[in-house]
């Protein structure tokens, strides 16, 4: 039975991201490496999913791929029914992937993206907001609390004023990162 509702869902999943992959933005925006991945429980159920970064599209289809990038491979439905629809689902895949009941084939953080692609789809698992009421200063500008004020909005500038000496040597100090290495970099 686990294994019929695991198909049903993993089919609907690709096909509303393979449709979805044309129209919406946030989802084409995600899609810059042309890759193949792979889920699939016990000896019956898989669904391949590839992304195609030239055309920002996804196409899936059921049964097994051979040389997918990223699998991932669950003992039975069950447990990857359990996992897809909790709102710890990373934590059960490795939990069960210390204990030997998942594996995986491939790299992780490709495993953490496609989960990510789909929480856009199906909020399986996710917890639903606060249950209290929000505080009342959320809901409507109080001016006896702080931040009431006016906020200034200033044009944005390319460059700094010239004649602004105090400026340009606390600009000389600012640190940033090399996004590739990780290294810290002074501003130029």
């Amino acid at each position: 039975m686990a294994d019929h509702v695991l198909a049903a869902l993993l089919w609907s999943l690709g096909r509303v991201m393979s449709a979805a992959s044309r129209i919406h933005p946030a989802l084409r925006s995600q899609i810059t490496r042309t890759l193949t991945f792979q889920m699939s429980a016990g000896e019956t159920v898989s669904q391949v999913w590839e992304f195609d970064a030239p055309r920002r599209r996804i196409r899936s289809f059921r049964g097994r791929t051979e040389t997918p990038d990223c699998a991932v491979h669950f003992r039975t439905g069950w447990q990857a029914l359990r996992a897809l629809v909790s709102p710890t689902t990373v934590n059960r895949v490795v939990a069960g992937l210390h204990e030997g009941s998942v594996q995986l084939t491939g790299s992780a953080f490709v495993l953490l993206w496609f989960h990510g692609l789909t929480r856009k789809f199906f909020r399986l698992g996710r917890p639903a907001g606060p249950r209290h009421e929000l505080p009342h200063r959320y809901l409507r500008v109080d001016p006896t609390t702080w931040g009431a004020e006016t906020v200034l909005i200033e044009p944005a500038v390319d460059h700094l004023d010239p004649t602004w000496t105090a400026a340009h040597r606390a600009r000389s100090t600012l640190h940033q990162l090399r996004s590739t290495t990780g290294e810290p970099v002074l501003e130029p």
